[in-house]
């Protein structure tokens, strides 16, 4: 008999030493049918997505189905197999139906620029693919919690150094200062208006010392469409300097952020390597 997941939440102290989820999505890896490797392929689309939020649209595309409505019942055929071998059961619509999908995902308050609803994936499902090794880390994106994670290590900082690094997350003060003067433009195309430029960290701010996140040569000045997917791990740069592509970063999305195979950093010093190694191992997503 099916028990509420609210139950096993609240209970998952006593029954439960890990993550629920992470055996049961081992497990479903070996099932090699058609409909479960599609449920993956949405999962992993819900995992990369910016803030873990996908529309249904969205859904249907990671796994090639025709209609966001397909994609939307697929998800929930998926969510629903997680449920069986989970013994729970989830949220239910007023007429006792259960909402499947809500076992993996909560219902994202927000649309989409287009107005569409969205599923936020749950931390737990998140943390169970990272820990199964299904996808490659990949922190969400939010100043706030970077802020509060390092809330500690900035608590003995001197006032003044404590304000630069916390200026540096948001690329201001002496950072795109130092780094403005280093390039004089994109670190790319060399583009020479900074206004447009974004001071990006080489190695995630995140995961940053304090007198990292304010070196020079952990930096790069971007432009937008290239800040954007070097951050989010689309691309990187080799010890040379050359472009990098991620499996994940296909022709049609270069082509839309006017981002070319030949593109290179304009220099690269063996100060920056250290930096860009970081970045080609810990954000450079490589599973396809």
């Amino acid at each position: 008999m099916l028990i509420p997941i609210t139950t096993l939440k609240k209970d998952r102290e006593v029954s439960l030493d890990s993550n629920p989820f992470a055996p049961v999505l081992r497990r479903l890896l070996d099932d090699k049918s058609r409909k479960i490797a599609n449920g993956f392929l949405m999962l992993k689309a819900n995992y990369r997505a910016h803030g873990r939020k996908i529309t249904a649209s969205n859904l249907a595309k990671a796994a090639g189905y025709p209609n966001y409505g397909t994609g939307n019942e697929q998800y929930g055929s998926f969510a629903h197999k997680v449920c069986e071998l989970l013994g729970v059961e989830p949220t239910q619509r007023r007429d006792g139906t259960p909402i499947w999908t809500l076992a993996i995902c909560d219902a994202s308050e927000e649309t989409d620029k287009h107005g569409h609803f969205q599923w936020v994936l749950k931390k737990d499902v998140a943390d169970a693919l990272e820990q199964i090794g299904i996808v490659k880390p990949t922190p969400t994106e939010d100043v706030l919690d970077d802020l509060r994670e390092k809330d500690k290590e900035l608590s003995v900082l001197t006032e003044k150094t404590r304000d630069a690094v916390i200026k540096s997350r948001i690329g201001q003060s002496i950072f795109r200062e130092r780094l403005v003067n280093h390039w004089e433009g994109c670190s790319v195309t060399g583009y020479t208006n900074t206004d447009l430029l974004i001071a990006s960290h080489i190695k995630p701010w995140r995961d940053c010392s304090p007198s990292e996140a304010l070196t020079m040569t952990n930096g790069l000045l971007l432009l937008p469409n290239i800040d954007l997917a070097f951050d989010r791990g689309f691309i990187s740069f080799a010890e040379n300097g050359e472009i990098i592509y991620s499996p994940q970063f296909k022709d049609d999305d270069a082509r839309a952020l006017g981002i070319s195979p030949s593109m290179q950093l304009r220099w690269c010093y063996p100060q920056h390597n250290e930096f860009l190694e970081y970045h080609r191992i810990n954000v450079l997503r490589t599973d396809d």
